[in-house]
Protein backbone atom coordinates (compact mmCIF):
# COMPACT_ATOMS: atom_id res chain seq x y z
CA UNK A 1 0.00 0.00 0.00
CA UNK A 2 1.18 3.78 -0.77
CA UNK A 3 0.65 6.41 1.71
CA UNK A 4 1.01 10.01 1.59
CA UNK A 5 2.15 11.09 5.29
CA UNK A 6 0.65 8.38 7.12
CA UNK A 7 -2.45 8.60 4.93
CA UNK A 8 -3.12 6.42 2.57
CA UNK A 9 -2.93 7.90 -1.61
CA UNK A 10 -5.79 8.21 -3.70
CA UNK A 11 -7.94 10.91 -5.46
CA UNK A 12 -10.69 11.15 -2.84
CA UNK A 13 -8.12 11.74 -0.14
CA UNK A 14 -7.24 14.91 -2.17
CA UNK A 15 -3.44 13.75 -1.80
CA UNK A 16 -2.62 11.80 -5.43
CA UNK A 17 0.55 12.83 -6.77
CA UNK A 18 1.86 11.90 -10.30
CA UNK A 19 5.39 10.53 -11.31
CA UNK A 20 5.46 14.22 -13.09
CA UNK A 21 4.87 15.92 -10.04
CA UNK A 22 6.89 14.34 -8.40
CA UNK A 23 9.56 15.10 -10.90
CA UNK A 24 8.55 18.63 -11.47
CA UNK A 25 7.33 19.26 -7.34
CA UNK A 26 4.81 21.00 -8.44
CA UNK A 27 2.22 19.61 -5.99
CA UNK A 28 1.49 21.27 -2.56
CA UNK A 29 2.97 18.23 -1.08
CA UNK A 30 6.15 18.49 -2.11
CA UNK A 31 8.55 21.15 -1.33
CA UNK A 32 10.46 20.40 -4.14
CA UNK A 33 11.26 18.67 -7.08
CA UNK A 34 12.99 14.85 -7.45
CA UNK A 35 14.78 12.68 -10.03
CA UNK A 36 13.63 9.86 -10.86
CA UNK A 37 16.38 7.50 -9.14
CA UNK A 38 15.51 9.48 -5.93
CA UNK A 39 11.82 7.96 -6.53
CA UNK A 40 13.42 4.41 -7.22
CA UNK A 41 16.04 4.66 -4.55
CA UNK A 42 13.09 5.65 -1.88
CA UNK A 43 11.13 2.35 -3.25
CA UNK A 44 13.37 0.03 -2.92
CA UNK A 45 14.53 1.17 0.19
CA UNK A 46 11.33 -0.81 1.93
CA UNK A 47 10.08 -4.35 1.18
CA UNK A 48 7.93 -4.51 -1.99
CA UNK A 49 5.02 -6.06 0.79
CA UNK A 50 5.61 -3.17 3.11
CA UNK A 51 3.61 0.07 2.78
CA UNK A 52 5.30 2.75 1.41
CA UNK A 53 4.98 6.14 2.79
CA UNK A 54 5.78 9.05 0.89
CA UNK A 55 6.69 12.49 2.03
CA UNK A 56 9.41 15.34 1.45
CA UNK A 57 11.40 14.39 4.46
CA UNK A 58 11.79 10.65 3.76
CA UNK A 59 12.49 11.23 -0.41
CA UNK A 60 15.31 14.36 1.23
CA UNK A 61 16.72 11.16 3.32
CA UNK A 62 16.44 8.74 0.27
CA UNK A 63 18.36 11.45 -2.20
CA UNK A 64 21.01 11.94 0.64
CA UNK A 65 21.33 8.42 0.75
CA UNK A 66 21.57 7.86 -3.45
CA UNK A 67 23.98 10.31 -3.08
CA UNK A 68 26.27 8.54 -0.67
CA UNK A 69 26.12 5.39 -2.72
CA UNK A 70 26.91 7.46 -6.03
CA UNK A 71 29.79 9.32 -4.04
CA UNK A 72 31.10 5.80 -2.92
CA UNK A 73 30.45 3.98 -6.26
CA UNK A 74 32.92 6.76 -8.12
CA UNK A 75 35.56 5.82 -5.97
CA UNK A 76 35.51 2.41 -6.10
CA UNK A 77 36.13 3.33 -9.95
CA UNK A 78 39.06 5.23 -8.54
CA UNK A 79 40.71 3.27 -6.23
CA UNK A 80 43.94 0.87 -7.22
CA UNK A 81 45.07 -2.69 -6.05
CA UNK A 82 47.96 -3.63 -3.63
CA UNK A 83 49.50 -7.28 -3.52
CA UNK A 84 47.50 -7.54 -0.70
CA UNK A 85 43.94 -6.86 1.40
CA UNK A 86 43.70 -5.47 4.78
CA UNK A 87 42.05 -8.17 6.95
CA UNK A 88 38.94 -6.55 7.51
CA UNK A 89 38.95 -5.27 3.84
CA UNK A 90 39.08 -9.03 2.35
CA UNK A 91 36.16 -10.30 4.94
CA UNK A 92 34.28 -7.88 3.83
CA UNK A 93 34.08 -8.62 0.36
CA UNK A 94 34.63 -11.92 0.75
CA UNK A 95 30.74 -11.80 2.50
CA UNK A 96 29.07 -9.31 0.00
CA UNK A 97 28.64 -11.17 -2.90
CA UNK A 98 26.63 -13.81 -0.11
CA UNK A 99 24.97 -11.52 1.82
CA UNK A 100 23.43 -10.28 -1.16
CA UNK A 101 22.32 -13.25 -2.68
CA UNK A 102 20.80 -14.62 0.58
CA UNK A 103 18.68 -10.73 0.71
CA UNK A 104 17.60 -10.92 -2.93
CA UNK A 105 16.31 -15.11 -1.81
CA UNK A 106 14.34 -13.98 1.11
CA UNK A 107 11.47 -12.76 -1.21
CA UNK A 108 13.59 -10.20 -3.06
CA UNK A 109 14.50 -8.27 0.46
CA UNK A 110 16.13 -5.12 -1.70
CA UNK A 111 16.30 -2.87 1.54
CA UNK A 112 18.70 -5.51 2.79
CA UNK A 113 20.69 -5.68 -0.93
CA UNK A 114 21.16 -1.65 -0.27
CA UNK A 115 22.15 -2.12 3.97
CA UNK A 116 24.65 -4.86 2.60
CA UNK A 117 26.35 -2.58 -0.27
CA UNK A 118 26.09 0.40 2.80
CA UNK A 119 28.26 -1.45 4.62
CA UNK A 120 30.71 -2.28 1.98
CA UNK A 121 31.48 1.64 1.42
CA UNK A 122 33.39 1.25 4.31
CA UNK A 123 35.79 -0.61 2.69
CA UNK A 124 35.96 1.85 -0.17
CA UNK A 125 36.27 4.78 1.67
CA UNK A 126 39.48 3.46 3.87
CA UNK A 127 40.74 2.17 0.78
CA UNK A 128 40.32 5.53 -0.81
CA UNK A 129 41.60 7.42 2.22
CA UNK A 130 44.49 4.99 2.33
CA UNK A 131 43.84 3.79 5.67
CA UNK A 132 43.35 0.01 4.10
CA UNK A 133 44.57 -2.01 0.72
CA UNK A 134 42.63 -3.99 -1.64
CA UNK A 135 44.30 -6.77 -3.85
CA UNK A 136 43.29 -6.66 -7.18
CA UNK A 137 41.28 -10.27 -6.87
CA UNK A 138 38.96 -8.32 -4.14
CA UNK A 139 39.04 -5.18 -5.76
CA UNK A 140 37.44 -6.44 -9.12
CA UNK A 141 35.04 -9.04 -6.87
CA UNK A 142 33.75 -5.69 -5.23
CA UNK A 143 33.12 -4.03 -8.10
CA UNK A 144 31.26 -6.83 -9.92
CA UNK A 145 28.88 -7.10 -7.03
CA UNK A 146 28.24 -3.54 -7.09
CA UNK A 147 27.47 -3.84 -10.83
CA UNK A 148 25.29 -6.60 -10.50
CA UNK A 149 23.20 -5.88 -7.77
CA UNK A 150 23.46 -2.09 -7.37
CA UNK A 151 23.02 -1.57 -11.37
CA UNK A 152 22.24 -4.62 -13.00
CA UNK A 153 19.20 -5.79 -10.45
CA UNK A 154 18.32 -2.99 -8.47
CA UNK A 155 18.78 -0.18 -11.92
CA UNK A 156 20.57 2.42 -9.88
CA UNK A 157 22.16 4.88 -12.78
CA UNK A 158 24.91 5.68 -10.28
CA UNK A 159 27.33 6.70 -13.19
CA UNK A 160 24.97 8.72 -14.77
CA UNK A 161 23.86 10.63 -11.54
CA UNK A 162 27.48 11.39 -11.13
CA UNK A 163 27.31 13.41 -14.09
CA UNK A 164 24.04 14.70 -12.65
CA UNK A 165 25.31 15.88 -9.31
CA UNK A 166 28.86 17.33 -10.80
CA UNK A 167 26.24 19.61 -13.66
CA UNK A 168 24.31 20.47 -10.07
CA UNK A 169 27.62 21.45 -8.31
CA UNK A 170 28.75 23.49 -11.83
CA UNK A 171 25.53 25.30 -11.83
CA UNK A 172 25.43 26.17 -8.23
CA UNK A 173 29.39 27.52 -8.59
CA UNK A 174 27.91 29.75 -11.17
CA UNK A 175 25.06 30.95 -9.41
CA UNK A 176 27.64 32.19 -6.60
CA UNK A 177 29.58 33.60 -8.97
CA UNK A 178 27.06 35.41 -10.72
CA UNK A 179 25.50 36.83 -7.42
CA UNK A 180 28.93 38.55 -6.22
CA UNK A 181 28.59 40.33 -9.37
CA UNK A 182 25.30 41.54 -9.16
CA UNK A 183 26.46 42.21 -5.97
CA UNK A 184 29.27 44.29 -7.10
CA UNK A 185 26.49 45.81 -9.99
CA UNK A 186 24.27 47.24 -7.12
CA UNK A 187 27.65 48.43 -5.11
CA UNK A 188 28.58 50.52 -8.18
CA UNK A 189 25.01 52.24 -8.88
CA UNK A 190 25.29 53.13 -5.00
CA UNK A 191 28.79 54.40 -5.58
CA UNK A 192 30.29 52.15 -2.76
CA UNK A 193 33.75 51.68 -4.73
CA UNK A 194 35.45 50.09 -2.30
CA UNK A 195 32.71 47.03 -2.12
CA UNK A 196 33.03 47.44 -5.84
CA UNK A 197 36.47 46.73 -6.01
CA UNK A 198 37.02 44.67 -3.65
CA UNK A 199 35.08 42.16 -5.37
CA UNK A 200 36.08 42.66 -8.39
CA UNK A 201 40.23 42.33 -6.94
CA UNK A 202 39.03 39.33 -4.90
CA UNK A 203 38.06 37.61 -7.85
CA UNK A 204 40.41 38.72 -9.99
CA UNK A 205 43.24 37.05 -7.51
CA UNK A 206 41.49 33.80 -8.07
CA UNK A 207 42.26 33.70 -11.65
CA UNK A 208 38.68 35.08 -12.82
CA UNK A 209 38.57 37.37 -15.61
CA UNK A 210 35.55 39.97 -15.37
CA UNK A 211 34.45 42.57 -17.88
CA UNK A 212 31.55 45.29 -17.64
CA UNK A 213 29.28 45.09 -20.27
CA UNK A 214 26.68 47.64 -21.23
CA UNK A 215 23.95 44.87 -19.97
CA UNK A 216 25.84 44.01 -16.56
CA UNK A 217 29.02 41.45 -16.52
CA UNK A 218 30.70 38.80 -18.11
CA UNK A 219 33.21 36.34 -16.38
CA UNK A 220 35.46 33.58 -17.22
CA UNK A 221 38.07 31.30 -15.74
Amino acid sequence: MITIAGKKMGKSYNNFITLRQFFAGDHPLLTKAFSPMTIRFFILMAHYRSTVDFSSEALEAAEKGFQRMTEAYARLQKITAAATSTDEVHSLVAELRQHCAEAMDDDLNTPIVISNLFDSTKAINSVADGKATISEADLKELRDVWQLYAIDILGLQLAGNQQSAISNQQSAYNGAIDLLLNIRLDAKRNKDWGTSDRIRNSLTELGFKIKDTKDGFEWSL
